[in-house]
């Protein structure tokens, strides 16, 4: 790593870094998760100063010295009336996330309902945070639990990179019908589009398909069902709900994919994520509460 975090200043709307090696201030600004595109873009904003001085791309820099990066903070986009704030799990200058509840979208279709992003922007709008929120992950619209978004467009490349990448470790709470094995601690199957229905994923033969990996662990036998900890090996969509169903323990109340339906809904949850942070370099540990209807 080409820099040591300093921290937050200013309300947290500038970060400091202090640079580790003798590096080009453009260097700099890429190791610290930025892309070309968006570096290109603080150069020209005067984001990146040294001792109040503006810095360019080609600027040296030596051991020791100071960066200040100024957060291109945006307008926030209008919300919808009366739309609730979000819960908010974690938050920093850069990434915020959040609970997602059931039945709502992470991003906008197109119909205006509202979504979990209009939430994130509530609640930034009330805390005075001038920030145009972008999720950089997505959980199916029954599904609950944890989202990430980005706060800061200098530093989204480096979360959309730790997502694609799967340096993020991510846990799943899943009830699921039938009484699922001890033994069974591992499901690498491909998963591919369903050809005959849009909505849904499916398993494919070797060598067809994206690789997919999801791994499971028995929480608690409940009768006919199973309590389950699963965690992503890679991170396709539906992949855990095509997984167990795949395997013949279909998720409670997943109709797509062959289970019951439930009162209670889709019995799938993000419970944890973990992570360095892409910019700060902390260990980042995000955990939500079990939620009730798992209780049950």
């Amino acid at each position: 790593m080409r820099y040591e975090f300093l921290g937050e200043k200013d309300d947290a709307s500038r970060l400091e870094f202090r640079a580790l090696e003798d590096c080009s201030a453009l260097d700099l600004a890429l190791s610290t998760g930025m892309s070309r595109r968006s570096a290109a873009r603080a150069f020209q904003g005067a984001e990146l100063t040294r001792g109040g001085e503006a810095l360019a791309a080609s600027s040296r820099l030596a051991v020791g010295d100071v960066v200040d990066v100024a957060l291109a903070r945006q307008a926030a986009m209008p919300t919808p009336p009366d739309v609730p704030s979000a819960t908010i799990i974690y938050q920093d200058s850069v990434c915020l996330a959040v609970e997602k509840p059931a039945g709502i979208l992470v991003h906008g279709d197109g119909t205006c309902a509202p979504t979990l992003t209009d939430r994130v922007r509530v609640s930034l709008a009330r805390q005075g945070v001038a920030a145009n929120p972008q999720a950089v992950q997505r959980l199916d619209v029954d599904t609950t639990g944890l989202v990430l978004f980005s706060l800061a467009e200098e530093f989204q490349p480096a979360f959309d990179a730790l997502v694609a990448g799967h340096a993020m470790r991510k846990r799943y709470l899943a009830e699921v019908s039938g009484a699922f094995p001890g033994d069974v601690t591992a499901i690498e199957k491909p998963i591919g589009r369903d050809r005959h229905d849009a909505r849904r994923m499916r398993v494919c033969r070797p060598g067809q398909g994206q690789p997919a990996l999801t791994r499971a662990c028995v929480l608690e036998r409940r009768g006919s069902r199973t309590l389950l900890l699963v965690e992503l090996g890679t991170g396709r969509r539906h992949q855990i709900r095509v997984h167990l169903s795949s395997a013949g323990f279909p998720i409670v109340g997943d109709t797509l994919y062959g289970g019951r339906r439930d009162p209670r809904g889709l019995m799938l949850h993000a419970l944890e994520e973990e992570f360095d942070h892409p910019v700060t370099g902390a260990h980042v540990l995000l955990r939500t509460e079990v939620p009730e209807r798992f209780r049950v």
